[in-house]
């Protein structure tokens, strides 16, 4: 009777920890998507970053040599950012480093939005330092599919939150796990860090969860002017498949936003019948949010009209 009880007791126990193990995942899942929703609460913040990125080599193709030029600069580095953005009016300032693979020189791209219009510096076509090509926005939003719409910037957050939350949504709660404590962000307060992590043994699990919600993250990218028709087709002939070790990390704050965000994926595409592998690593941080930081950079006296130039960096029409 004692070894049936004993057993019985012990049947118990493990059904009220499998019990607790799934509640609590399944809440560490509901602060992640929760931290995603507040994210479109954030109207200004100041941000920084970092990205080391090593993409395969036919993913950036394009049928422009000066396209192709610039866009080789970017795929085999590392790109550090810091700035503000205040959404309204849309107010925003970044500044870029980029440093290419094998080089220890990085160039800088400042830029800056304001009053409608982007002026923006780059050393491979601007002459001098205090020389800046400027767009208007407005008058670029004129019956264009083009990206730097004005509208598509402001929205840019909430479209990247709506991406996220897509993949995330399709994830099961167990592959979320909290850190048992909190961490301290850059201004002092702490945060409670959830991880999600990518291995051998969750791998086709998780990408046929995003392989289920791929058609309409693609379609959310086309509609909001940040992916072309063809990239679309792309990747949803020839799918999108992470490969482990991999994991994303949230760090989340007393008020639900995700102020550090990093992620560490290997992702798989086949393009013209070879696989192409990539790999992202990413940090970034988010802070004075809804604080209405003022820009520091103030509109450049050298401007010239980017519009031309542009023109000649898209692939001409096909007849």
């Amino acid at each position: 009777m004692s070894k049936k009880w004993i057993a019985g007791a012990a049947l118990t126990t493990l059904s009220l920890v499998s019990l607790t193990a799934c509640t609590d995942n399944t809440q560490v899942k509901e602060a992640v998507q929760q931290s995603l929703t507040k994210q479109s609460e954030m109207k200004s913040y100041t941000f920084e970053g970092s990205t080391t990125l090593s993409i395969g080599n036919d993913l950036f193709k394009s049928a422009n040599p000066l396209t192709n030029e610039l866009l080789s600069l970017v795929k085999e580095s590392t790109i550090t950012w810091k700035g503000i953005s205040n959404l309204e009016p849309l107010q925003y300032q970044t500044d870029l480093q980029i440093t290419p693979k094998g080089s220890t020189s990085p160039f800088e791209i400042p830029i800056l939005i304001k009053d409608s219009k982007m002026y923006f510096n780059i050393p491979a076509l601007s002459k001098a330092a205090d020389e800046f090509y400027a767009l208007d926005l407005q008058k670029l939003s004129a019956g264009s599919t083009s990206p730097l719409k004005a509208d598509t910037l402001k929205n840019t957050p909430q479209v990247t939150t709506a991406m996220s939350k897509l993949v995330l949504d399709g994830l099961d709660a167990k592959w979320f796990k909290e850190a048992k404590e909190p961490i301290k962000l850059k201004d002092g307060t702490s945060a409670k860090s959830i991880t999600i992590e990518l291995t051998s043994k969750n791998e086709k699990e998780i990408n046929t969860a995003m392989q289920a919600k791929m058609p309409e993250f693609l379609s959310t990218l086309q509609t909001n002017g940040l992916l072309t028709a063809d990239k679309a087709e792309l990747y949803t002939k020839n799918g999108l498949q992470l490969k482990a070790p991999g994991k994303i990390t949230l760090a989340i704050d007393d008020q639900g936003f995700a102020r550090d965000q990093s992620l560490d994926l290997t992702f798989l595409l086949t393009v013209d019948g070879k696989p192409q592998e990539s790999h992202v690593i990413l940090h970034q941080t988010f802070d004075a949010i809804n604080q209405n930081t003022p820009l520091t950079r103030e509109v450049p006296a050298k401007t010239k009209d980017f519009e031309d130039i542009l023109k000649f960096l898209a692939p001409a029409a096909k007849k």
